[in-house]
């Protein structure tokens, strides 16, 4: 103390003011907690995430968000089934279905919370955590929070995805289909060539065994980019036939875009994969932060790399829209449906708001259904019997259709097809750890606990789908058997924990469209393949928004039929 009331004053002025910010920092998140206006101090949960959202931050820089909310739900939790024995239910019978995540966050694993955090009659509307996902100056239909407006996109979309019109998409997604096999069936060829490893574009391959080794995730990524962009733009980016994820891009400046002409930016080339995964998990650190907070943030390396990411991916919608408005002969598209699309008042939506939905279309569309494929390679590449047996009901069903890529109409209905993406959608949903909604006025009652106006919840489906109570002892365990070896009442129970796409008025508008691109993907490729998955781990994800898998290398060779 005499070493620092001996400083000069210039020092001391510093010391005071460090001493000063220091103390008001703990201030700030220390008497919110004492005062605990929101009644949330019962629930159990991290300590220091009692204090401050830091923790869930954290948390998702581990890459172990889902998995580590779902720990803390069962160190803390009693079984469903139990819970509803209970005719009063208390704050210690309800431990482990309610999570204290963050200081005015409860995560809530049972699916009886679902309809009344996410269903059509709920108040509830998204939390400020969407807000980092807004690339532009408006919201796209998946990041705005206004129901009045999310409802006006959803008007203009909708018919998009509706399920005549995704049908009608069917004969452009073949093409890709088509050039995706055509690529693979070269790297098939290499398994009596004259080297044993070489590569592809950026795809490393491997000869052994009497197969051709390679990292699956990315193919699925090139095919589900140029499908999409072909779909929403009317051109693909051409990854599938470059092998590469480049593609050129606008050189975004933030701020409104007031004009999509190509003209007015400078394109430069960059990498999507890799730009998305990092734009994603910054975008859903920065979410949980308080937005006062977001410009010390940002000067942390991964934040800073993250946010220059996200610039990139407004970039990319940029000139995949200016591209298209350039082409007056181009064939009927999601594009047009935007620019067609107006308001209550006859409004079309501006170039800022365009390039805001395009942007969303393209993401939506391409990431989560590539995250998919993959998870269903791996699943059934280390299970040869599941895969097997597909491949017995993909050959009858196939057998009299001339046509290398299975048509959605032959395939739609196969009872073990369904089965198989069922299983794969319970244990590798889109979104693992739930998505934050903010309790509506007057407050929300969930499973007998009264949740205070403003405080955030959500459900894990990472924990839903595999809750035991639900699923039975097996419940971690890929069995698509489940599926059809139930009768209606565990059907039933089963189907109201289900929600991949999730539920209510803001589950995914693109659910049609991907479960007609997976039926066919899964069904053509291993009608046509034979698959390995490399080792015995664990499908690495990188778990932010979406739990992507980083790589998974399996082993393939055409199947003689």
């Amino acid at each position: 103390m005499a070493h620092i009331l001996s400083l000069p004053v210039v020092g001391h002025d510093i010391v005071y003011l460090l001493c000063t910010v220091s103390l008001g920092a703990i201030l700030v998140h220390l008497v919110p907690y004492i005062m605990d206006s929101r009644g949330l101090r019962a629930y159990p949960g991290p300590f220091l995430a009692k204090f401050t959202d830091v923790w869930l931050g954290l948390t998702i820089f581990s890459n172990t968000w889902s998995e580590t909310i779902d720990n803390l739900h069962k160190k803390h939790g009693m079984s469903n089934s139990a819970r509803h024995r209970i005719s009063y239910l208390d704050i210690n019978q309800l431990k482990g279905a309610f999570i204290r995540i963050g200081p005015n966050y409860v995560s809530i694993a049972d699916p009886a919370a679902l309809p009344l955090i996410y269903g059509h009659s709920s108040g509830a509307l998204k939390a400020s955590f969407y807000d980092a996902f807004s690339n532009f100056e408006h919201a796209n239909i998946f990041s705005t929070r206004s129901r009045a407006d999310h409802a006006r996109k959803r008007r203009v979309e909708s018919q998009m995805f509706a399920l005549k019109n995704v049908r009608s998409l069917e004969s452009t997604t073949r093409v890709h289909f088509g050039k995706f096999m055509s690529q693979w069936d070269e790297l098939c060829k290499c398994i009596k060539g004259s080297t044993s490893e070489g590569t592809m574009g950026s795809s490393k391959w491997t000869v052994k065994d009497g197969r051709v080794w390679f990292n699956c995730m990315i193919w699925f990524s090139f095919w589900s980019f140029d499908t999409i962009s072909d779909l929403a733009c009317g051109s693909p980016f051409g990854m599938i036939a470059a092998a590469k994820d480049e593609t050129w891009v606008a050189k975004y400046p933030r701020g409104e875009v007031k004009t999509l002409e190509k003209s007015a930016f400078e394109m430069v080339k960059i990498s999507v994969i890799n730009v998305l995964a990092a734009g994603f998990e910054i975008n859903s650190v920065l979410g949980f932060l308080p937005s006062f907070w977001w410009p010390l943030a940002k000067w942390h390396p991964r934040i800073r790399e993250g946010n220059a990411a996200s610039a990139k991916l407004a970039g990319l919608s940029i000139a995949s829209v200016s591209k298209r408005l350039e082409n007056s002969d181009a064939r009927e598209d999601m594009l047009q449906s935007l620019l067609e699309g107006r308001d209550e008042d006859g409004n079309p939506m501006g170039p800022d708001e365009v390039a805001a939905e395009a942007l969303g279309l393209i993401i939506a569309g391409a990431d989560t259904i590539a995250n998919t494929s993959c998870a269903t390679v791996f699943y059934l590449g280390r299970h040869l019997d599941v895969q097997a047996k597909l491949q017995a009901e993909l050959d009858d069903a196939l057998a009299c259709v001339d046509s290398e890529v299975a048509p959605y109409e032959a395939v739609k209905d196969l009872p073990y097809l369904d089965a198989v993406i069922n299983e794969v959608l319970r244990l590798h949903s889109t979104v693992g750890a739930g998505l934050p909604r903010i309790v509506p006025e007057g407050g929300l009652n969930v499973l007998g606990q009264t949740l205070k106006e403003g405080t955030w919840v959500s459900v894990p489906l990472f924990s839903v789908h595999r809750s035991v109570e639900i699923w039975g002892e097996n419940a971690g365990e890929f069995v698509p058997e489940r599926w059809i070896d139930m009768g209606a009442e565990p059907k039933a129970e089963m189907m109201r924990a289900f929600a991949p796409f999730s539920i209510g008025p803001r589950a995914c508008i693109g659910r049609n469209l991907a479960i007609m691109q997976l039926h066919i993907m899964v069904a053509t490729i291993f009608r046509r393949y034979s698959f390995v998955v490399e080792g015995d781990g664990p499908l690495l994800v990188q778990d932010s928004l979406v739990r992507k898998p980083q790589e998974c290398v399996v082993g393939i060779k055409r199947r003689v039929l």
